[in-house]
């Protein structure tokens, strides 16, 4: 029975978006010479995008644009396998030819001399624009996922064991000629992570392991 709970889902991010918000009007460059941002460090569009009142609100008014928010996590000791992300959303308004989106990214090589970057303050076409330099590498997971009501949104992807950080990306996309935006706003977001049945077996083995060796010191 203990194995089994090891096994459970374990949350590695939350936040109620009583945080600060790095905005800019273009590319935010993780790692490198002169990073522009950190882990754990909101940042995006601004003009209707940004965290204020302990919320992330997504705005975005004009057609051909992709206005959004993002932030990167540390994947260190993450379970390889799923990935669950939980966000509550509300006072959500439709607008025309426009998505809510939520997309998530991994990148890998990360350091003094190597960066990656996400603009979230583009062009609908080319959306959060994911650069990599030197030997960096960073990509999206998965297709994007929509957030198209109020309530809990869910959204999953799957984190390979080895990826050096995972970025969450959260925007409004409006279409180049007719889109004219909707509006959400997100709170109290977690981020939970869930073994794959190879992991979960690793787990059991070791806990089966460790209870044999106790039981031989004790005989």
């Amino acid at each position: 029975m203990m194995v089994v709970g090891l096994a459970q889902a374990s949350l590695v991010y939350s936040t109620d978006f009583s945080v600060p918000y790095n905005s800019g009007n273009g590319a935010f460059v993780l790692g490198g010479a002169t990073p522009d941002i950190s882990t754990n460090e909101w940042f995006g569009s601004s003009n209707g995008v940004g965290v204020n009142n302990d919320v992330l609100t997504l705005g975005n008014t004009s057609a051909n644009r992709f206005r959004g928010s993002g932030i990167w996590l540390d994947a260190a000791g993450w379970a390889t396998g799923l990935v669950t992300v939980k966000v509550a959303a509300a006072d959500f308004s439709a607008g025309t030819d426009s998505e809510a989106i939520f997309q998530a990214y991994a990148a890998t090589g990360v350091d003094a001399s190597n960066s990656v970057s996400l603009d979230l303050h583009g062009a609908q076409s080319t959306g959060a624009d994911p650069i990599a330099t030197g030997t960096a590498t960073i990509g999206a997971l998965g297709a994007e996922q929509y957030i198209n009501a109020n309530g809990t949104a869910t959204f999953t992807f799957n984190y390979n064991g080895t990826d050096q950080y995972i970025g969450l990306v959260f925007a409004n996309s409006n279409d180049p000629s007719t889109g004219t935006g909707n509006t959400v706003v997100l709170d109290n977001l977690t981020v939970n992570t869930i073994p794959e049945p190879a992991t979960m077996g690793l787990i059991a083995a070791f806990g089966g392991g460790l209870l044999f060796i106790r039981r031989l010191f004790l005989m």
